[in-house]
């Protein structure tokens, strides 16, 4: 529009009438009406901006209360929105508005994070450097991670997002608008390794069955590892790897490992 009334306001620098300004500037779309009220704009105040409007002022959303705002957020950004409004003795949802329009901030939930102890954060980063001594850049080509997965077969539920829309609850059919949870779900575990070069075959692990030290070494190392590890690595230069389960860190693991692998990183790397 401010484009539009610049072009009107040049010819009317030039001394053109509303009817010939129109007949030059019609073929650029621009109507006649706002032609004449340009001018008239022009004539009144001497500018084509907007004359000051009488409508209400903002008494929720001000400045002074967005400065102030802006301020207890710098001061702690973990304030909820609802404790702020209740503080300024405002509506939430304005208080939202505030937030997110006039501040143009955007909430995010905190997130979970494993901590470590003193003892932890020692004994890792020495472990660390010494994977780094005894492993160089060629050898990460070598190792084949493992790791093992409990996958719980049961429906997912979101329990703040999931919503079902309806006129009342009672016209939602019972399997719809409920989901069902067992003390003892289903679940499954499944095994697996990858390396660079591709990975190794999934293991389904059955429902009940307690993994120690010898179903690990018979079911997984010996018939499901061992058996595929060539097609992979044909000159049979490899490196194994496993976490710290009591299962993969017990003596006969370790053992059965020294004796079976090329090289693997035991439990106290």
């Amino acid at each position: 529009m401010n484009s539009d009334r610049l072009i009107v306001q040049k010819y009317v620098q030039r001394g053109l009438t509303g009817g010939q300004i129109f007949r030059h500037v019609k073929q650029l779309r621009i109507t006649r009406n706002c032609v004449y009220r340009t001018i008239s704009l022009l004539r009144d105040t001497g500018s084509i901006q907007d004359r000051p409007r009488s409508g209400r002022p903002r008494t929720c959303r001000s400045k002074e209360r967005t400065t102030r705002i802006r301020e207890k957020i710098r001061r702690n950004p973990a304030r909820s929105a609802r404790k702020l409004a209740i503080g300024e003795h405002i509506d939430n949802r304005s208080m939202r508005r505030i937030l997110q329009i006039d501040l143009g901030l955007k909430p995010y939930k905190k997130r979970k994070l494993h901590e470590l102890s003193e003892k932890q954060t020692v004994a890792r980063l020495k472990r660390c450097k010494a994977l780094l001594v005894q492993h160089d850049s060629d050898d990460i080509r070598k190792i084949v991670f493992s790791d093992a997965k409990l996958f719980i077969v049961e429906q997912k539920y979101n329990r703040q997002n999931d919503r079902i829309y309806s006129l009342s609850i009672k016209d939602i059919p019972e399997n719809i608008r409920t989901v069902q949870r067992f003390q003892n779900p289903r679940s499954t575990m499944v095994w697996s390794a990858v390396s660079y070069n591709g990975k190794i075959p999934l293991k389904f692990v059955e429902q009940g069955v307690k993994i120690n030290a010898k179903h690990y070494q018979n079911e997984i190392l010996t018939s499901t590892l061992m058996p595929n590890i060539s097609t992979l690595y044909s000159d049979n230069q490899w490196i194994f790897q496993q976490d710290s389960a009591p299962a993969h860190k017990a003596k006969s693991t370790q053992q059965w490992l020294v004796e079976s692998c090329p090289d693997f990183i035991s439990s106290e790397e």
